[in-house]
């Protein structure tokens, strides 16, 4: 951390002139008022002294208002700085020709010349300063006409000032040893008012440019320039003194002759120098080591800033801060607990540092009551008050018990002699303490602290951020009703399965349960009873499942299970027993039994299926038949795959349609919540098949992506997007921004840049307004190749919105690294929403992590009021659904936009 080498304020620079200004003319105004009305006290000090002359006081108010001037203002006018010209000229001249008058032979005129009426009454040379004084006057008056000038100028101005001191300093020690007869008449006619004036002068000369020239040097804002004014201050006031000592054993006392006089003072001045060269090292020391206590908390608050931007969770968060703080920081010993403040417990997370000893008597949970660190209820104190406790002094730091003494010796014995407890604080609650010892007493100082909180800071947004990650991803993979797995890990994990099985040449049963009669149940007891009978079954399901790791809660009303094995008949039995085990006794809510009963298929891999989704699928065909039959149990048959025969002549008609322009975009408007206006579509890909009519896009689109027609389709859809648009702009209609998605098969083309930009180019002149939504599984292949595509797209003013977020793998965090502008939350969320307050905290999580990322929100599948409701009071941004418009040809969304030229609102379509 760079040293703060700021000079000292400019107040305290301008207070210093001033004052030593205002002392110099008030003192000289004393002794003017001393010749006129004949005090002869306030003309000398002590009968027999030399007197202050009239010229010297006159001297003492140009020089006083000369440098008032100076330090009145920062900048002066011309005007001013003409005044201080004249009035440094004043006090050269006079004082030059008072030295001149005994060489060349003048008389009196220049002791009279200032105040010819006071000549009448002191008609012996009243006016006339001192040799020494007359010095000191040109010296000072050449020094303010140099402090107008550069930096060399005052450099030179400031040596002069010192040469006045010292001037000074010189005729005040001939007073303090009483040495006048001893010394030449210049300094021993020197006045002792006069001396003490020239002394304030000489310090309103230093102060009044101290932030330039040599003098800055002292007055920086350093621990060194602090040692150096100290060490000067000290020098000045001690060697006078022992010269005053040795006079006094010498003259009063009669201990000792001058020659030994002079060996005491060389010998005490020796000892005096040196105690101060000893003080002076240990300040400089100690400010090297506070400087190096900054740099060792700086370089931990670096490290882990550094760390929480790439850290995944809690338990790396920690290992790695304290690691940082003993590795960067040298902290002997680190170590972080999270708080349980109900138990009034800490449990040890982590840990760090070369005092490996400590570990065991800290052990693995701590008491809020023992020492923990070296200080009588510090755990305790620090969850009250949410404030670091600091313990500067392990020798003094007071102990109450036994076991918090035996802990106190024990950091001393290790060597520890400081620490700091650090509060981590998420929301209003301390969730854990980072506690930070040192080998140094007094380590954790005022600068030090500043940094910690900082650090402490940091690291509890860290444990923040992770926290709702962590929550969002457990919403996105748990059914938050059951704790169970929902469908996006479970088809993964079916997935994970499968393959092993395929490897093995072995079986997996894929089971479904479908829960009779639910609706009723919720109809007829109450939603919050529904809740309840789901959680007691999959509570049942977990004990009776002999492979309780894979089930899942598929949907709102069905459970899935899957069972590896190569007996069919074994796997029939434990699917019998699983859901009969769960089912023999009946539910009691209150007074009121419920009894419950499943529909089961099972779809066999891999003769109903080589993967997850085709095993699925199959599966809740057998579903499907098995309610219609009324049957509680069916297995799929392979009769049932005749739609393989059905997909072959769907994949023939499909390559026709692509290339007769059977193909059209609907549109799906996107609106606000508070006026329900057009704010965006989503351009949505149909088949107008001449046989079946529009056929669904589930049964096409993934067979286009199979066979390779979506790139081609794809194409399609970008241009025809930017030309509708222009279609409807010249129809004089507001024209929103119209969003087209794209498949991965189109995103890897090495040409997807070129066709957007072909397509583009068919807006003309006008914007195109073009943008592209990608899923989020999409976007995390291959990461850097899609921020250099996206980037690109950017550039030509393509926006990009993640779909469906929520279904992938990816995380807020690291999808803030690339280039997109929204997020669309998947439309199972939204649906979520109004069955458990659980949705509610996942929709909010999403729109809140999004909103501290910039990223606009927009809600998919909004069907209710109720669920616009809630998304408005969780300030999503927009919304798209059936309750505003289902996805409409490009005539009916016409009908929907205001002209280009109008303010009014737009009708939802009926």
């Amino acid at each position: 951390m760079p040293v703060a080498i700021s000079p000292i304020p400019y107040g305290f620079q301008r207070q210093v002139t001033l004052w030593a200004c205002a002392l110099v003319m008030l003192t000289a105004l004393l002794v003017l008022v001393g010749w006129v009305m004949g005090f002869a006290t306030l003309e000398s000090v002590a009968q027999g002294w030399p007197t202050m002359k009239v010229n010297t006081a006159m001297g003492f108010l140009v020089s006083g208002l000369a440098l008032f001037l100076f330090g009145w203002s920062r900048q002066s006018s011309r005007a001013v700085t003409g005044i201080i010209a004249l009035l440094a000229t004043v006090l050269v001249v006079v004082p030059v020709l008072t030295l001149l008058q005994d060489p060349m032979g003048w008389g009196q005129g220049i002791d009279r010349m200032l105040s010819p009426l006071m000549a009448l009454s002191h008609p012996e040379g009243f006016g006339r300063m001192s040799q020494a004084s007359a010095v000191g006057f040109v010296l000072v008056g050449l020094a303010i006409a140099l402090l107008q000038g550069n930096s060399r100028c005052i450099w030179a101005a400031q040596s002069l000032a010192s040469s006045v001191l010292l001037l000074a300093l010189l005729s005040l020690l001939t007073y303090l040893s009483d040495s006048r007869s001893d010394v030449a008449r210049p300094f021993s006619s020197m006045a002792v008012h006069t001396a003490c004036a020239f002394v304030a002068l000489s310090i309103a000369l230093v102060a009044v440019r101290c932030q330039q020239g040599w003098v800055r040097e002292f007055f920086r804002d350093t621990p060194t320039a602090r040692i150096g004014r100290r060490y000067l201050a000290s020098t000045v006031l001690v060697l006078p003194l022992l010269a005053q000592l040795t006079i006094i054993g010498e003259r009063n006392l009669g201990w000792y002759g001058p020659h030994f006089g002079i060996v005491i003072l060389t010998a005490a001045s020796i000892a005096v120098l040196a105690s101060l060269n000893w003080t002076a090292v240990r300040l400089g020391n100690e400010a090297d080591r506070k400087l190096s206590n900054l740099r060792r908390v700086n370089a931990t608050l670096s490290g882990i800033n550094t760390l929480i931007v790439r850290v995944q969770d809690k338990e790396s968060l920690f290992n790695e801060a304290c690691q940082i703080a003993g590795e960067a920081g040298s902290f002997p010993w680190v170590w972080i607990a999270s708080i349980d403040p109900e138990r009034r417990q800490a449990d040890l997370q982590a840990w760090a540092g070369s005092r490996d000893s400590l570990l065991q008597g800290l052990g693995p949970r701590l008491d809020f009551g023992g020492a923990a660190g070296g200080n009588g209820g510090m755990l305790d104190q620090v969850v009250r008050t949410r404030s670091p406790v600091i313990v500067n002094d392990l020798f003094s730091a007071s102990a109450a018990g036994e076991p918090e003494q035996r802990r106190v010796r024990e950091l001393l014995d290790a060597g520890i002699r400081s620490l700091v407890a650090l509060p981590l604080v998420v929301g209003d609650a301390v969730v854990g303490v980072f506690v930070l010892h040192a080998e140094l007493r007094d380590f954790f100082n005022r600068s030090e602290m500043r940094l910690l909180e900082e650090l402490a800071g940091d690291v509890s947004f860290a444990i923040r951020h992770l926290e709702k990650e962590a929550s969002l991803n457990y919403l996105a993979y748990y059914d938050p009703l059951t704790s169970l797995p929902n469908r996006t890990l479970f088809m993964e994990r079916l997935g994970r399965q499968l393959r092993s099985a395929a490897r093995e040449q072995g079986q997996v049963a894929l089971v479904l349960g479908n829960l009779q009669r639910f609706r009723m149940v919720n109809e007829t007891f109450g939603r919050h009873v529904g809740d309840e009978l789901l959680r007691q079954l999959a509570q049942r399901l977990v004990q009776s499942s002999p492979y309780p790791d894979n089930l899942s809660r598929i949907n709102s009303d069905s459970f899935a299970c899957f069972m590896p094995g190569d007996d069919l008949h074994l796997l029939g039995h434990q699917v019998q027993s699983m859901f009969d085990g769960a089912l023999e006794q009946p539910f009691q809510f209150g007074e009121q039994p419920v009894t419950a009963e499943f529909t089961v298929a099972v779809a066999v891999f891999p003769a109903d299926g080589n993967d997850g989704e085709t095993l699925m699928a199959n599966a809740e065909t057998a579903l499907r038949k098995a309610k219609a039959a009324h049957v509680p149990l069916m297995y799929y048959e392979a009769a049932m795959n005749a739609r393989v025969a059905e997909t072959l002549d769907l994949e023939h008609r499909l390559r026709r349609a692509v290339d007769h322009g059977e193909l059209e975009l609907h549109y799906q408007p996107k609106v606000d919540f508070s006026e329900r206006r057009i704010r965006g579509v989503e351009a949505l890909m149909r088949w107008r098949d001449p046989e079946r009519g529009l056929v669904p896009p589930g049964q096409f689109i993934p067979l286009m992506e199979e066979i390779g027609l979506i790139r081609q389709a794809g194409a399609w859809a970008l241009r025809q997007a930017v030309t509708d648009m222009e279609r409807w702009r010249a129809m004089g209609l507001q024209v929103p921004r119209c969003a087209v998605n794209v498949s991965a098969m189109q995103l890897r083309n090495k040409d997807f840049v070129k066709t957007v930009v072909d397509a583009i180019a068919g807006a003309g002149d006008g914007d195109a307004m073009l943008d592209i939504e990608l899923t989020e599984t999409l976007l995390m292949q291959d990461v850097s190749q899609t921020r250099t595509v996206l980037q690109t797209l950017r550039g030509v003013g393509v926006n990009v919105a993640v779909d469906d977020f929520g279904t992938g793998y990816s995380s807020l965090a690291y999808l803030a690294r690339l280039p997109i502008n929204a997020l669309k939350i998947d439309r199972a969320f939204i649906m979520e929403m109004e069955q458990h307050v659980q949705g509610v905290t996942i929709v909010a999580a999403i729109i809140s992590l999004a909103h501290s990322l910039n990223l606009e929100v927009i809600a998919e599948g909004v069907e209710t009021e109720v669920q616009a409701a809630i998304l408005q009071g969780l300030q999503c941004n927009l919304m798209q659904g059936y309750l505003f418009s289902r996805p409409v040809p490009f005539d009916a969304l016409a009908k929907m936009l205001p002209s280009a030229h109008a303010g009014v609102g737009i009708v939802p379509a009926a």
